[in-house]
């Protein structure tokens, strides 16, 4: 259910977005495969919602089967009715982060790059071992910008860069600065010093007019879906070396590290709508309690994160509160229950 809902609103998504680009033939199917490329990453994405209502669907099953009193008359509690799916919902979520991670990250690389041959800015930006690289298309020229490491995480604040120009591709002159700050599309060179084949001259306050939208462009860094669990500590580690941080890449290794508990604790939370709560519900408000219970746990995470962002709690610290706190309400539930 949750797998068709993400591929049809995606597939309505990319229809939107490519219905003014020049693409010749076979749009629709074009677009649905971008859709079902783009569809692993959501779901592993929403995987703890799919869980919560998996769970609690598949106990409201239990109950109008009348199977609880069978399996306690035979032995059984109600702790061990909720901990076997709990713990192969922890076994899948490692399956889930091991495995099917570094699938989905693929694709959104692949996702991402045709997503760019089709977007009006055609810039790109990456980082390596070597520095910052820059390609921009200016005036139907190609430029290449490189950088040392971004300045104190500020990437209007650039160290040691390069300008190679090219005019009808054909390289024109490069330009070399220690220090390059960035207002709005202005780059200003302190001492750049300016070399062409036969001739190297200093200019003292040089100014590179460009037309990226480094606001834009920087958040490169910020998705974060084209990481696995496999690279995401080398990108890290890069990323740092540079002089940036990366918090969307702290925010994703963490979340990757507490998936399989957060899939446990939703199962574990599904019961107490269910088996727990000693009576029975129409469909219509078990379906209520699985969405309400979804909002509250991705506020409480989007909440926990933000203040993550702003330095109030530490970084690491916000992703897990969550789900500290939907293991600890689980565990409380799970052990309080009435044999």
């Amino acid at each position: 259910m949750f797998s068709s809902l993400i591929i049809l609103i995606t597939y309505i998504d990319e229809i939107l977005f490519f219905k003014d680009k020049d693409i010749s033939d076979n749009f629709f199917f074009k677009t649905l495969v971008l859709s079902l490329i783009k569809s692993p990453t959501l779901i592993l994405n929403l995987s703890p919602f799919i869980f919560l209502f998996s769970g609690i669907f598949f106990y409201v099953k239990f109950l109008r089967n009348n199977e609880i009193t069978p399996m306690s008359l035979s032995g059984f509690s109600k702790n061990f009715i909720t901990l076997v799916p709990g713990i192969f919902s922890l076994i899948i979520g490692i399956f889930i982060v091991l495995i099917l991670s570094p699938i989905s990250s693929e694709l959104s690389k692949y996702y991402e790059t045709v997503k760019t041959k089709y977007s009006y800015n055609e810039n790109l930006i990456i980082m390596s071992d070597t520095g910052i690289w820059i390609k921009e298309n200016k005036n139907n020229n190609t430029n290449i910008i490189r950088a040392d490491l971004v300045k104190d995480e500020n990437f209007n604040n650039l160290k040691n860069m390069s300008i190679f120009i090219f005019k009808d591709n054909k390289f024109e002159s490069r330009i070399d600065g220690q220090n390059v700050n960035i207002m709005d599309k202005v780059w200003r060179i302190d001492n750049a010093n300016q070399s062409f084949f036969n001739e190297n001259k200093t200019i003292k306050n040089y100014k590179y007019f460009s037309q990226i939208d480094f606001e834009k462009l920087k958040n490169f860094f910020n998705n974060s879906d084209v990481f696995s669990i496999w690279n995401i500590f080398y990108e890290l580690q890069q990323l740092r070396q540079r002089g940036y941080y990366g918090q969307e890449l702290v925010i994703k290794l963490n979340k990757y590290l507490s998936l399989p508990l957060l899939l446990f604790s939703m199962i574990i939370l599904s019961t107490v709508f269910t088996i727990k709560a000693n009576y029975r519900f129409n469909n219509f408000l078990y379906a209520f309690f699985g969405i309400l219970t979804g909002i509250i746990v991705y506020f409480l995470a989007d909440l926990s994160i933000a203040f993550g962002k702003s330095g109030k709690i530490p970084l690491v610290l916000s992703v897990w509160m969550p789900v500290i706190l939907i293991m600890t309400f689980s565990t409380y539930s799970l052990l309080r229950s009435d044999e």
